[in-house]
């Protein structure tokens, strides 16, 4: 069974944004299955924490870092666990260079960039997870170093893929939010430039996880590319790998 600590387990190794999705339900009265779907943020500081990931069905971790970041901060390493590299974002790749400078629009500006210039990289994180979801039992993690950006939007790729309502991808990605004064408490500690934060940037600026920019990611993705499964599919995604996902995900 899967442990219900985990979060606070991982939270002792600097990891405070992971969550099983288990429990939220699609628009056809389906649930997604517990112990299967983990997002996460920063598992590459997992130490202690492994034997609970381990616990909790872990066979693989999928890492949405790039290459500078794995260089500068190491990697998720543990015996038994698999470990993927599905780069989301090319390293030179920056958060604030967007027209406009209205900070609560930039993370929307930002998001509409990834989707449109990094589908691929996106489409060979879902069938990362879409192969783990073959195997009956076993849960796949993603993460990337904040936990609510690029795991954010593969999040929501693969939970509209699902069939789960808007207010639910929507609700799951605001969670985050409770997460990032701490994360930034945690970097400040450690004398880490990215926990130099000021009050605005935290609560609508690139720190932030404010309901109203997934609400416009997704409206934005289902308008532009008929929503997550279309977009996958015509940037390359095997249908195959979507009905494996759906099998291995949902319950009735």
């Amino acid at each position: 069974m899967p442990t219900p600590a985990l979060r606070p387990v991982l939270a002792r190794d600097g990891i405070f944004n992971a969550r099983d999705l288990g429990g939220i339900t699609t628009a056809d009265g389906r649930i997604v299955r517990a112990g299967r779907l983990i997002r996460a943020d920063a598992l590459h500081r997992a130490r202690t924490s492994i034997g609970a990931l381990r616990d909790h069905g872990v066979t693989k971790v999928l890492d949405l870092r790039d290459d500078r970041e794995r260089d500068a901060y190491g990697i998720f390493d543990a015996e038994g666990i698999d470990v993927e590299h599905h780069p989301v974002l090319d390293p030179t790749f920056t958060w604030d260079e967007v027209p406009t400078r209205v900070p609560s629009d930039l993370l929307v500006e930002r998001y509409q960039v990834i989707l449109d210039e990094f589908s691929d990289r996106l489409v060979g994180a879902v069938c990362g997870v879409a192969e783990v979801m073959s195997t009956p039992d076993a849960a796949v993690a993603y993460h990337c170093a904040v936990g609510k950006d690029r795991t954010g939007l593969l999040t929501m790729l693969l939970l509209d893929t699902l069939g789960v309502s808007a207010d639910q991808i929507v609700e799951d990605y605001a969670r985050s939010s409770r997460s990032t004064a701490v994360q930034v408490n945690w970097l400040w500690s450690m004398g880490r430039p990215e926990g130099v934060v000021d009050d605005e940037t935290l609560r609508v600026g690139v720190w932030s996880a404010r309901p109203a920019t997934m609400a416009v990611t997704l409206e934005w993705l289902r308008d532009e590319h008929g929503g997550a499964e279309n977009y996958l599919v015509t940037a390359g995604l095997d249908p195959g790998a979507v009905g494996a996902l759906r099998a291995g995900a949902l319950e009735d």
